[in-house]
């Protein structure tokens, strides 16, 4: 079962939210997971996703997991390449330069939640080895395309800092 890694009171900036199951239920269609890997990196493939849907197998109640965007931000303090590769924006959001990023995965590990909720592509060539995290799709426009397409409507973005 995927429980937080602690009980916190982490101070969390804005981040996707799931509705709660009296508004709507995630369909568990993975739309999210599509739309993320094409908007980001072009392709469609869960290892290439920055949020991740948990079919909920059990409860027959799937779970939306992206970034929770942290206000001390573990993940990019923890980053060897801070600023190069683990960047902080002017908005606080951290992103990941994946052209610096050398697929260490201490940003995975320093990740507070569990599941952590930063992605990491696998990979044979040692090159292509990137941490992927949600950015609220920081350079799109329209905003969190995830948010945009979800056919259900279950995704938000949440109403201010510290708050589900």
């Amino acid at each position: 079962m995927m429980n937080e890694k602690k009980q916190t009171t982490r101070a969390l900036g804005r981040h996707i939210v799931q509705s709660p199951p009296e508004v709507s239920f995630c369909a568990g269609c993975s739309a999210c997971e599509i739309v993320c890997s094409l908007v980001h990196d072009g392709v469609v493939g869960h290892a290439y996703s920055r949020i991740f849907v948990n079919k909920g197998t059990r409860s027959m109640v799937s779970t939306i997991y992206s970034c929770q965007h942290c206000l001390d931000h573990p993940c990019y303090e923890a980053c060897p390449r801070k600023d190069q590769a683990m960047c902080l924006d002017e908005n606080g959001i951290v992103y990941i330069n994946e052209e610096h990023c050398i697929g260490c995965k201490r940003c995975i590990k320093a990740c507070v939640f569990d599941p952590p909720r930063i992605n990491y592509v696998h990979s044979k060539d040692k090159t292509k080895r990137k941490a992927k995290k949600c950015d609220l799709c920081r350079t799109r426009p329209e905003g969190p395309a995830c948010i945009e397409f979800c056919q259900v409507s279950c995704l938000g973005l949440s109403k201010s800092e510290n708050s589900d």
